[in-house]
């Protein structure tokens, strides 16, 4: 059973206890304390602030739409896990997360124990459509955006024949004072030296390798030319011959004058 296959979710994270205070609420603000506190969200963090607004919405939906602590508990569930699983990518998913969707509304709308029960009318399956198409699914981007990992690639490039490139290694406070002292001390003389690089063994390596390839593809292209060049100078002087031959100018043929 995977993490994100459709069951029953009703209880799963708000209980009536949980529902009671919410619904008993006096203001929005405390409303939202309570969500923070049950789902155990650090309102210091925007991602987590943008998240319990989320949750806060759902349950002003559930109170608009007068829905019982029954179904006011699975919808909560339902658009946790469809978040949850938007996020579980950074890969664009929002087919199979709308998919998720719906079968979920299915096995919370037909009361077929224990494959599926009868928590929401009709009625209310359409509204619960409507309402998360037109708030999560129209900022599905927004929310993936924000909640996703970030994929970050590390390529590492590596030259048959050419000597391992060493790891790069952080100079200590020590070298970096002496190095800085070394440029300030440094005649005219020793920064133009200085910027000449001696080539050393593997530079050296590495050039001819480069010029032996380089070599070799350049031999293998002039041949192409050539051959290209050789093709069309041979189709061109057949072309030439033929057009002679229409002309009756072909060597030791006669003008059509001379009798």
């Amino acid at each position: 059973m995977t993490l994100f296959e459709p069951k029953i979710c009703v209880w799963n994270d708000l209980t009536s206890e949980h529902l009671d205070l919410i619904y008993s609420a006096s203001n929005n603000e405390n409303t939202l304390g309570l969500l923070a506190d049950i789902c155990k969200i650090d309102q210091s963090e925007i991602k987590q602030e943008i998240l319990l607004e989320f949750y806060f919405h759902t349950i002003q939906f559930a109170k608009s739409r007068e829905l019982n602590y029954a179904q006011t508990s699975a919808l909560f569930t339902i658009m946790k896990n469809v978040h949850n699983l938007c996020a579980s990518t950074p890969y664009n998913n929002n087919e199979a997360v709308y998919s998720y969707f719906k079968q979920m509304l299915v096995k919370h709308s037909l009361q077929r124990p224990p494959y599926s029960i009868g928590v929401f009318t009709v009625n209310q399956v359409q509204a619960i459509t409507e309402y998360a198409l037109n708030t999560y699914f129209r900022h599905f981007n927004m929310y993936k955006y924000t909640f996703t990992p970030k994929v970050r690639v590390d390529i590492s490039l590596h030259y048959e024949g050419a000597p391992p490139t060493p790891e790069p290694v952080e100079p200590t406070p020590v070298e970096v004072e002496a190095a800085d002292e070394a440029v300030l001390e440094a005649s005219p003389e020793e920064e133009i030296a200085e910027q000449e690089p001696t080539e050393t063994e593997e530079m050296r390596q590495l050039r001819e390798i480069i010029q032996t390839v380089m070599g070799s593809e350049l031999k293998t292209l002039q041949g192409k030319l050539e051959k290209m060049i050789s093709e069309q100078d041979s189709k061109l002087a057949k072309q030439v011959e033929a057009l002679e031959e229409s002309a009756g100018l072909k060597a030791g043929s006669k003008s059509p004058g001379n009798k």
